[in-house]
Formats: C-alpha cells, sequence, structure tokens
C-alpha cells in the first residue's frame, strides 16, 4: 500500500464568490500542517491580481481553466475543492476523480438523480470519496441528533418540518449567469430556494428522517406550490409536503421574497416528544413527561471546519461520517419531484421594492407572505396564497 503523504496536495478551482470561503478553510489546514495548496483555477485573474500574486508567492501554481489544470495534475492532488456553480458540479467531479482526485464539492451535488448516479458508479470503480458540502451534516451535534432519534429519544417520529425566510435583493438574482436559472448549456441546474440557500435544511429534514444514521430518507406523495415574484426562471417561494417511506410526514417551506427574516427552524415530533432545531442557535429536546434538554450549535463557519476535518480524516484513512452520494441523491430525489409536481405561478399580493440592510439594492417582497408561511408551517398545510392582500 502506497504510504500517505505528510501533507495532502490541494487544488482549488475558482477563489472568488464562494469559492472564497473554500480558499480560507483551505488556507486554516495549510496553516495547520495538512494541505499544500498545490494548483488554484483562476479565470478572472484581472479582478484578482492581488490574491494570485499571494498564491504564487506561496508557490500554488495558477491555471486559466478548469481542464488545464486536470490534464496538468493528473495524479498529483489528493483532494479537490469544487465551490463552483451548480451546473458544473457533475462535470468536474466526474473529472476530478478520474484524474485521480478526491472531492470536496458544493452542494447540491448535482440537479439531476442520472447526474448524481453517474458520480455513484466512478467511485465504485476508483478508491476515492466525494464529499458533499452540506455544511450542517458535519456538526457532531447534527450527528448526535440523528443517532438519539434511532435510539428513540422522540419515540417513533411521526413528522418533521422546515421553515425559513431569508430575503434576498434582486441584485442576488443576477450575481451570475445561473442564479434562478432553470439550466444553463442544456445543464439542469434548478436553482432555487430548496436546492441552494436553505438547501442544507432540506438535506437536514431527510437526513433527521432516515431510517439509519447513514441514510436519508426517501420520500413519496409530493405535492408542492412554487411561486415567483422576482424576475428569474425558477421560484423564489415554495411549500412542500411529502411523505417518507417510514410514514414520516413532511413540510417544508421557504422564501426569497419576503421583507422579513425568520433563521431556519426544524421540528421534530415524534410519539414521546419533540425536537425544535434552530440554525446557528441550539436545539432543544421537550418529552411528554415534561423535561427539557437545549444544546448549542455552532455557527456556519465553525459547521464548514467541521467538514473540512471529515474531509482531511477520510484523507488520513480515518473512519468518518461524510455526506457522500448516497445521501445527496435523497436531496436531488425530492428536488426533482418538487418539479414535478407544480408549475411555478406568480405569487399573489402586491409586491414591492424596499430597500435591502446596508446594500445598494432592493428586495422584491409581498408584505403579509410571512404570516401566511408560518401559519401554514404550524398547520403543516399548503397556504392559499390568493388571499394575500
Amino acid at each position: 500500500m502506497k504510504p500517505l503523504p505528510s501533507r495532502f496536495r490541494v487544488a482549488i478551482v475558482g477563489i472568488s464568490g464562494y469559492g472564497r470561503i473554500h480558499l480560507q478553510l483551505a488556507r486554516e489546514w495549510v496553516e495547520r500542517g495538512d494541505f499544500d495548496l498545490a494548483a488554484a483555477v483562476v479565470i478572472n485573474r484581472s479582478e484578482m491580481e492581488e490574491e494570485c500574486g499571494v498564491l504564487e508567492r506561496n508557490r500554488t501554481r495558477l491555471y486559466s481553466t478548469f481542464d488545464e489544470m486536470i490534464a496538468a495534475e493528473v495524479g498529483r492532488i489528493e483532494l479537490c475543492l469544487i465551490p463552483t456553480g451548480i451546473a458544473l458540479h457533475s462535470r468536474m467531479t466526474l473529472a476530478a476523480l478520474r484524474a485521480g482526485m478526491n472531492v470536496l464539492v458544493e452542494k447540491p451535488l448535482a440537479s439531476s438523480v442520472a447526474e448524481v448516479d453517474e458520480i455513484a458508479a466512478e467511485l465504485r470503480a476508483s478508491a476515492r470519496f466525494v464529499a458533499v458540502g452540506f455544511q450542517d451534516i458535519y456538526n457532531p451535534q447534527v450527528q448526535a441528533v440523528k443517532r438519539r432519534l434511532l435510539q428513540g429519544v422522540l419515540g417513533k417520529l411521526r413528522s418533521a418540518k422546515f421553515l425559513g425566510l431569508w430575503p434576498r435583493p434582486t441584485t442576488y438574482f443576477s450575481r451570475n449567469g445561473w442564479a434562478g436559472r432553470v439550466q444553463v448549456d442544456g445543464v439542469p441546474v434548478l436553482d432555487s430556494p430548496l436546492n441552494n440557500a436553505f438547501g442544507h435544511f432540506v438535506n437536514l429534514v431527510l437526513f433527521f428522517s432516515g431510517a439509519a444514521f447513514g441514510e436519508s430518507a426517501i420520500v413519496e406523495d409530493v405535492q408542492a406550490r412554487l411561486w415567483r415574484t422576482n424576475a428569474i426562471e425558477m421560484f423564489d417561494t415554495a411549500v412542500v409536503t411529502a411523505r417518507t417511506t417510514e410514514g414520516v410526514e413532511l413540510w417544508l417551506g421557504a422564501s426569497h421574497a419576503c421583507l422579513e427574516t425568520r433563521e431556519p427552524e426544524i421540528y421534530l415530533e415524534g410519539d414521546s416528544g419533540r425536537l425544535v432545531w434552530r440554525h446557528e442557535s441550539d436545539y432543544v429536546i421537550e418529552t411528554r413527561e415534561g423535561r427539557t434538554e437545549r444544546v448549542g450549535l455552532p455557527a456556519a463557519a465553525e459547521a464548514r471546519r467541521h467538514m473540512m476535518q471529515a474531509v482531511v480524516d477520510c484523507l488520513a484513512g480515518r473512519n468518518t461520517f461524510l455526506c457522500g452520494p448516497r445521501i445527496a441523491r435523497r436531496h436531488t430525489e425530492l428536488i426533482t419531484r418538487v418539479h414535478r409536481a407544480s408549475p411555478i405561478e406568480p405569487l399573489p399580493g402586491n409586491p414591492c421594492s424596499v430597500a435591502a440592510a446596508g446594500k445598494a439594492s432592493t428586495v422584491l417582497a409581498v408584505p403579509g407572505l410571512e404570516a401566511h408561511l408560518l401559519e401554514a408551517f404550524e398547520n403543516r398545510k399548503i397556504p392559499l396564497l390568493a388571499r394575500i392582500h
């Protein structure tokens, strides 16, 4: 067996946009002595000259295209970081695997089940791994919740629901060529609140509802209402109901066309109690006997560090949990079924433009939407938004 290197050679695809976060993570592990940042793809060097200079001084090889990097670095890179647009996830992951690289790719793994299955097949033919950047699932607290659910802390799980409201300015939907798109150059994107910004929490609902630790739930009987306020192809507001094959009733609600922020919350109801999970805050277990337990949750930045440490552990041959294609497939299955379940409709009401907090942009939102979604969340119903006024 080939001995493991003392420092793993890493490549990163993109250093601007969300790539800045992956770059910072990589640098933290360079400082810890685990990584050498050996290669970086920078397609917009004219905008990133200062950063490129820093990378070159630290002996990082720069490439102007992904294909150029793959051809030059085949067999030389242990880990490829892919914080790119959704349409590129599948193609780049497959190319990196075929070049002998392990992969950490941003969520979602892909926007079609066929793409996920192609990646899974490639993995079976190699000794590599693919970790998907659903960062929250790497939190030890999240994994502890899953184990306790399987041990029966809530009795039999009966329902799981999620609601998140994050206003997004109109510039959010024009920040790149794939935001709010159905597809780009024939490749599925399905960029929406459920597949992108709130994808982490949809994934957690499926993970918590799964019948085994390394499993996420399979959904059936999917019903949805999808609404659009912004000038995009996709929806910016959605409510979804579904049932898992284990009989857990699901409710998912999310919007970017709102005035008020409501941080993501997940409610799990079982025969013996309830668990409330609040993003970057805590989770609370309340039993039917009146016992209450509260556990703090880390901020998103710390969740990403847990994710990177899991990847490093896997590179080092240590037994660790990764969110791979098997779990990511369940999220993609749900997103696919959501789109089959409902057309995208104009969001009823009277949209208004409101200045985005601290930004030179506006949010296009429907006043009163929050109350309707909250009522639907509490009752696990699909709201009749035609009565917004």
